[in-house]
């Protein structure tokens, strides 16, 4: 199990995970945990991380 968690994505750099998200590195399980006007990204190898509408929509839809 531990295993299969490990391997849902790449693990993102902070620089990397800044880029994506315009600066917060905020980590999330659903939209609730975002700070406004981000989602909580469910794809990979963002899997978890808040990021802004445009971003959200490029990366994880």
């Amino acid at each position: 199990m531990k295993k299969s968690i490990l391997n849902l994505g790449k693990a993102l750099k902070r620089a990397e995970q800044k880029e994506i998200s315009g600066g917060v590195g905020s980590t999330c399980f659903s939209h609730a945990d975002c700070p406004r006007d981000m989602g909580c990204c469910d794809n990979g190898p963002y899997v978890g991380l808040c990021m802004l509408g445009s971003d959200y929509r490029n990366h994880c839809n």
